[in-house]
């Protein structure tokens, strides 16, 4: 449903019009999540999908390693004292459960307002989490290096010049060797 626009001198090129709203220039892919992934999550019972989305953020990556939100509920008509029902590894329920006035006080601030009053816990295994991505960078030979640090040499901030140098290593790391 995306169309470009074709290039006209009343019109600025390279505008983006999806129904009906026209976008110009880059936009962050994150702003873009929450209109995606919101009305996925109300369908699984999460009226508040911030809870999901920002979940390591608001309770950290320990916490968030060993319990997952599996649903946020609310009384018909409020947006107030809502259920949050966690999924908690069967070892750290206790501990979860201790710390449960600190975890609503957290999910609270980061909300801004009382949407969560009381926490449901469910013991069980959590789905498992995809480690990131990360490429295997191979080891550059000293020719390579040499190139990289003659390209950024007439950068005269010394900063500037070490940070191009690490980028340009990092992206000729990830290339494949040439075999001349």
């Amino acid at each position: 449903m995306a169309k470009r626009e074709a290039k006209t001198p009343e019109s600025k090129p390279d505008i983006l019009t999806v129904s009906g709203r026209r976008f110009g220039g880059l936009h962050a892919l994150s702003g873009l999540s929450p209109r995606l992934t919101d009305p996925l999550l109300r369908k699984r019972g999460f009226v508040e999908a911030r809870v999901v989305r920002d979940w390591p953020s608001i309770i950290g990556e320990i916490y968030a390693k060993s319990c997952q939100p599996t649903a946020l509920k609310f009384q018909k008509g409020r947006r107030d004292g809502g259920v949050l029902e966690l999924r908690v590894i069967s070892g750290l329920a206790l501990e979860i459960q201790h710390r449960l006035p600190l975890l609503i006080e957290r999910i609270n601030m980061h909300f801004g307002w009382a949407a969560v009053e009381r926490v449901k816990i469910r013991q069980g295994a959590l789905p498992p989490r995809r480690p990131p991505s990360r490429k295997h960078l191979r080891p550059l030979s000293l020719a390579e290096r040499e190139e990289i640090a003659a390209r950024v040499t007439p950068v005269a901030d010394d900063g500037l010049r070490d940070s191009l140098r690490l980028l340009g290593e990092a992206i000729r790391a990830s290339r494949p060797a040439d075999r001349s």
